[in-house]
């Protein structure tokens, strides 16, 4: 028994983790100023319009919709664990913010570098590398306990299951949706592109190969949270 709560107590721990080198990732994202991946293209986008809210609130509010919508899908199926989902996204809100107040202290902000416009577009090419770097080991992180998932995962697990259709292409439907309504959003309050660029579909597709590249780290992320070889 003693032994199980250990390895629950690690579990969450990195679990914990994960999210939070997520945050870490969203933050260097948005200092890049290239565009945000597109899982939080729509709240980072409300979040410059509407900014008495913070991106980590509208990061909880925008994922709450996930879980409703989930629970629309699912009817009289929807399982009650998924409201733990909540939990999920309060903590990852909260780790935004105050990673977002963290690079607004400790990150030189490109926009106000004197540098040439080239120098300047390398210095936010450098924060969205490092942005990328973060999220998938965030998601390496996050991932290994299988414990909840996060609204964006769950509603694309959720729709792939309805119409039995492979997850990927779920994925590459649902990044697409929440890219173009947060693209809109921008085009109608900005008149241009804010929070939509090439950073995110660099992003949409990097992150994935950087994850592949973390491979070698999950042996031992298993023997910390469970004291065993990987099978």
């Amino acid at each position: 028994m003693k032994q199980k709560s250990i390895e629950m107590a690690k579990s969450i721990l990195v679990y914990c983790m994960g999210l939070f080198i997520m945050a870490m990732g969203v933050s260097f994202s948005g200092t890049a100023n290239l565009g945000m991946s597109p899982v939080n293209s729509i709240p980072y986008v409300l979040s410059e319009i509407f900014t008495a809210l913070s991106m980590g609130t509208w990061i909880i509010i925008i994922f709450s919709l996930y879980i409703l919508i989930q629970f629309i899908i699912l009817g009289r199926n929807f399982q009650p664990w998924r409201v733990l989902q909540l939990v999920c996204i309060i903590l990852f809100g909260y780790f935004t913010d105050f990673t977002n107040m963290m690079a607004d202290i400790f990150l030189p902000n490109p926009t106000l570098m004197t540098f040439s416009p080239l120098l300047v577009y390398c210095v936010r090419l450098l924060y969205l590398i490092i942005s990328m770097i973060l999220i998938a080991l965030g998601i390496l992180f996050y991932l290994a306990p299988n414990l909840i998932s996060l609204p964006g995962e769950g509603i694309m697990q959720v729709i792939a299951h309805k119409p039995n259709k492979p997850l990927p292409v779920i994925k590459m439907c649902f990044d697409c949706t929440v890219s173009i309504i947060a693209l809109v959003i921008s085009l109608v309050y900005f008149r241009q592109f804010h929070g939509i660029r090439e950073g995110t579909v660099i992003a949409a597709f990097g992150v994935g190969k950087i994850l592949g590249l973390y491979d070698p780290i999950k042996p031992a992320l298993h023997r910390f949270m469970y004291g065993l070889e990987a099978k």
